[in-house]
């Protein structure tokens, strides 16, 4: 089963994608902001990050650059789901590692799920 770190401070949203999430035979971790999300990543080793970037303590694109230096964590596949859409914001999370950058209100549940499924299948 695959292990899945889902990180939002968005508690409606994290609790709707961590059912939809085991409803497909995922593990769900969850963290609530930037330092607890870089503790869970390290502690429980998934294998997919989903990354909001808007959060207090950390923010995401901090949380991306210290994933993609820290050992344990550097080929962890992530996902940035975010609120911010301009280009500027997009290529900077693929600049420090994202796989994928989702914007929020452009994507469905069921293309985060089809999304995340995707990106597991690459090597």
């Amino acid at each position: 089963m695959p292990k899945i770190l889902l990180v939002e401070d968005d508690v409606a949203l994290r609790d709707i994608y961590s059912a939809r999430f085991g409803a497909e035979s995922y593990t769900v971790s969850v963290a609530s902001d930037g330092e607890e999300a870089l503790s869970v990543a390290v502690k429980d080793k998934p294998d997919i990050i989903l990354l909001d970037i808007m959060m207090p303590k950390i923010s995401g694109f901090d949380v991306l650059d210290i994933l993609r230096a820290t050992p344990e964590t550097k080929v962890t596949k992530i996902i940035v789901m975010s609120a911010l859409s301009q280009p500027s914001d997009i290529e900077k999370g693929k600049m420090l590692g994202a796989d994928e950058y989702l914007v929020k209100s452009q994507v469905t549940l069921s293309e985060v799920v089809d999304k995340v499924k995707e990106v597991l299948g690459r090597n």
